[in-house]
């Protein structure tokens, strides 16, 4: 057996370490990646959901705009309707640009700037006519605001195309959020696999410290990713599911629905006056009174199937599988009756001197060729009603 002299040993060993480190460096760089990773992406992808509702939003105050005939609650409303713009606007310009302030190293891929700026989703200029649309609407005089005003119409037939588009941005975002994950994993475990196959020739006595201290910090990241992977499904204040995991959890329970053919209950529930609480209470009361509301709506619930998210501010989404309309409305008496039970004060409620809530209910089946966007539209609309006809109640959507 040839025996290596001390000093071609010692640069061998110090060229197995030097390589062991350089390999280490790659996985710990890939690891860091992972993470930046998966948090910038999930940004991406809460800027770009929030799109959605601040789309929804500003059609909606565009409504509420053109048949308010208090000349107060207009200009209220005409500020509402133009901060939610601005904030559409911003939104926009942080997707579709380079961002060093809130999101490093972020730039459009080439089937993200396709869905931006080629026929036939085009969603930039899209978006900018319809910014454009309910700005003009904000900006109209009074004798204006009608219900044939064109800014309006326009508003309200576009109003589906874009929620639509905007879902499929937000799931692209996803995809390539997954994908740049994947590649980086892969390299991850590659250098992963070199290390431990050098370890193996130098001997378990010299580096078997250094493979269990690898192992450990690897451990530690899968629970780190793992964390992290919770946290971004999770509302940080209330401490249910967020809007991004309601979305994900409505798609897979459609596609289920449409195989098993059972219908699909949705409940849209809001806190009646919620903004003279914050306002009369402070935010952080009105923080403690939502985190209540969402304890009090989770605990209604009785099957292990059914599902509750914050659906945005003051808004909760609940999803019934499998539930029929008397099932939805004996669920929907429920909650409001719970939310009622807290007992909350709340002096500027013209209801009753106590937080409450209104619901709409939507009850349909799945199927392939439609999305569940109709069924979330239906029972928004029910939810409206219920407003409309004096809160703390719920309205069911018409089949």
């Amino acid at each position: 057996m040839k025996l290596f002299s001390p000093s071609k040993l010692t640069r061998t060993y110090i060229s197995a370490l030097s390589l062991i480190a350089l390999l280490t460096l790659a996985t710990f760089f890939a690891m860091h990646q992972v993470i930046s990773t998966q948090s910038d992406s999930a940004l991406l992808v809460n800027i770009s959901g929030s799109q959605r509702w601040l789309s929804q939003k500003a059609a909606l105050l565009s409504v509420e705009l053109v048949y308010s005939s208090n000349t107060s609650d207009r200009k209220q409303i005409r500020e509402q309707l133009s901060e939610t713009i601005a904030q559409l606007q911003s939104n926009h310009q942080t997707l579709i640009e380079d961002s060093t302030h809130i999101i490093p190293s972020h730039c459009l891929s080439p089937q993200m700037q396709e869905m931006y700026f080629s026929p036939p989703v085009n969603m930039h200029t899209r978006l900018n006519r319809y910014l454009s649309e309910a700005l003009a609407l904000a900006q109209d005089p009074e004798h204006l605001l009608t219900p044939n005003n064109s800014h309006l119409i326009y508003l309200l037939q576009e109003s589906g195309n874009i929620l639509e588009s905007l879902d499929q941005i937000v799931s692209l975002h996803q995809k390539e959020s997954e994908a740049k994950v994947h590649q980086l994993r892969l390299v991850e475990i590659t250098s992963g696999l070199v290390i431990l196959i050098t370890l193996a020739f130098l001997g378990l006595y010299i580096f078997r410290p250094l493979a269990n201290t690898l192992l450990m910090e690897r451990f530690q990241l899968e629970n780190a990713n793992q964390e992290l992977s919770f946290l971004s499904s999770v509302d940080g204040l209330t401490g249910i599911a967020n809007r991004r995991h309601f979305d994900q959890f409505l798609n897979q329970l459609w596609l289920l629905a449409t195989h098993n053919r059972e219908p699909i209950a949705l409940i849209l529930c809001d806190i009646d006056f919620f903004k003279a609480y914050n306002d009369t209470y402070g935010h952080l009361q009105g923080d403690e009174c939502l985190k209540e509301v969402a304890a009090s709506l989770k605990g209604s619930l009785k099957r292990q199937g059914d599902f509750i998210a914050r659906y945005g501010g003051e808004e909760f989404v609940v999803v019934l599988p499998n539930t029929t309309v008397e099932g939805a409305v004996i669920v929907a008496e429920t909650l409001r009756v719970s939310v009622e039970n807290l007992e909350i004060p709340h002096r500027l409620s013209s209801v009753t001197p106590k937080v409450t809530i209104s619901l709409g209910i939507a009850v349909g089946h799945a199927n392939l060729a439609n999305s569940p966007t109709p069924l979330i539209e239906a029972a928004d609309k029910a939810l409206y009603q219920a407003k409309q006809n004096g809160r703390n109640c719920f309205r069911l959507a018409e089949a």
